[in-house]
């Protein structure tokens, strides 16, 4: 995510906020220190072939509760806490596509107390969001603390979050909003599939908005509709194009920027989501490229870069922990989608290094949290716990749950009918 408006160093507009608040200086300085002595003395991208000494359910809990922690009391969830200036304000577009992750970890946890919290969580958030909704369909971009123009990738985001939460509860107001919010994007749409001018970022075509396409696609089976299947068909087939042969996905396009591996991943995880529920296998063989190409950097180098320069060899040295969990998403949904087990083997690797860097004891905003980039000063939201990046390692973890499940029910199956 690249909040609109922000720069690649975004602490520097953070640092007023330590003058005012003093009492985080001593956090902020063992934040640093950890993250220097770990590149002091060890290679600090190096995966482990060891499992954390924290399980992954215990990982989950620990996301979950600094989510808890990061909700407002609109409702809404704020995008992330600064070691220098605290919580920032709500944040639409991560509020809502927080909403199913609220709603997994629900669902794979029934039994437990914050499993009832989550899913209240999730209706709270619902709740602030149906009230930010423009006439036109659209949602706003920005923090909700300053005055924004309509977005078209957030209101991705939040009709991804609509349509999980009509599902959860059959409420007709929030059917309508979603149905309000695919329009406009339908609306928006260029003639070539993408989704450019007005409402997008930087006003550029960006090949990540196939996290917009993803749930039109999701729109599409809610209602029966084709119009939304088409449009996010459109767009699937503009983002393909964009796909190179040696791998690299031209078209991210963020003016003064690097690629970061987040954004890189966006454009992953939204082609191969939405070549699923389009049941395009030429699709998902596209996406297997550069997923394969990381695949490989990241066993060979026991690491990802936090960035690229216009190809997969030219890496910037650090870590953007975010893009490391969105990752391992996408090789857990190509193992299952195709079999491949050495997409589940990478993928289990990448989990317990992201663990790792979770902190396990401070104070609300650090602990249970993720941090933009790694080590903590990196390029990527440096000095930031955030919000997106808990949401997406969540994620992976609880694909994680089910992909391991399912892959145990099959082994004992294959096994009883070999005796």
């Amino acid at each position: 995510m690249m909040m609109q408006g922000s720069k690649a160093w975004p602490a520097v507009k953070d640092a007023a906020g330590l003058l005012r608040a003093p009492q985080r200086t001593l956090p902020l300085i063992r934040a640093l220190v950890s993250d220097a002595a770990g590149i002091c003395f060890a290679q600090p991208h190096l995966y482990s072939y060891s499992k954390t000494r924290r399980s992954t359910e215990a990982t989950l809990e620990a996301l979950l509760r600094w989510i808890f922690d990061a909700q407002r009391s609109d409702g809404g969830i704020a995008a992330y806490y600064s070691l220098l200036s605290g919580y920032s304000s709500s944040y639409p577009e991560v509020t809502g596509y927080l909403i199913p992750t609220l709603y997994d970890f629900a669902r794979e946890f029934p039994d437990r107390a914050v499993a009832s919290e989550a899913a209240s969580a999730a209706a709270r958030a619902t709740d602030w969001l149906l009230e930010l909704q423009m006439p036109g369909g659209a949602f706003p971009g920005g923090v909700r603390a300053v005055p924004s123009q309509p977005s078209i990738f957030n209101s991705g985001q939040i009709l991804h979050g609509l349509i999980r939460a009509h599902s959860e509860t059959d409420d007709s107001e929030i059917y309508r909003a979603a149905v309000r919010a695919g329009d406009w994007l339908v609306e928006m749409q260029q003639p070539d599939g993408s989704w450019s001018g007005p409402g997008a970022y930087q006003s550029a075509a960006h090949v990540y908005y196939s996290m917009v396409a993803w749930p039109l696609a999701l729109l599409s089976q809610e209602t029966g509709d084709s119009r939304y299947r088409d449009s996010a068909e459109k767009n699937l087939d503009w983002v393909l194009s964009r796909f190179r042969p040696n791998g690299w996905i031209s078209g991210i396009n963020l003016q003064g920027h690097p690629d970061y591996l987040h954004f890189i991943a966006y454009a992953l995880q939204g082609a191969l989501e939405c070549a699923a529920l389009l049941q395009r296998n030429d699709a998902v063989e596209v996406v297997a490229n550069p997923a394969w190409i990381l695949l490989r950097q990241f066993e060979t180098n026991k690491f990802l870069s936090g960035a690229y320069d216009g190809s997969f060899t030219n890496g910037h040295r650090f870590v953007c922990l975010t893009g490391n969990a969105q990752v391992s998403y996408v090789w857990l949904r190509l193992f299952e989608i195709t079999g491949d087990l050495r997409y589940l083997n990478a993928a289990l690797k990448m989990n317990e290094m992201v663990k790792d860097r979770i902190p396990v004891q401070g104070k609300p905003g650090i602990v249970g949290g993720l941090a933009g980039s790694y080590p903590i000063w990196g390029c990527y939201q440096p000095l930031r716990y955030i919000s997106w990046g808990c949401k997406f390692f969540a994620d992976a973890l609880l694909l994680e749950q089910g992909v391991k499940r399912s892959f145990d029910s099959s082994l004992v199956g294959a096994l009883a009918c070999a005796s």
